[in-house]
């Protein structure tokens, strides 16, 4: 069974929401480097290539638009589990 590491979701939501590995680590209040080598490893965790990097621009991949939703959801169901 394959696990997830929710802060590896977390930043491929922002990522993808905010366009930005440096602005999703603004938000996790963390370097860019870090938010990078976690979506590296989610990404080969799950055997994918979720976001599509080029100097300039970040996209998702078809792989990467299929997940997020869950992925979002996943992250937001955390979130209510922690904070009841």
């Amino acid at each position: 069974m394959k696990t997830l590491d929710i802060e590896a979701v977390q930043a491929f939501v922002l990522t993808a929401d905010l366009k930005s590995f440096t602005r999703a680590a603004e938000a996790m209040d963390t370097t860019q480097s870090a938010v990078s080598l976690k979506i590296k490893r989610l990404e080969d965790g799950l055997g994918r290539r979720l976001l599509e990097r080029t100097p300039r621009q970040v996209r998702l991949s078809a792989d990467g638009i299929a997940f997020l939703e869950p992925a979002r959801a996943l992250v937001t169901a955390h979130q209510g589990a922690v904070g009841a």
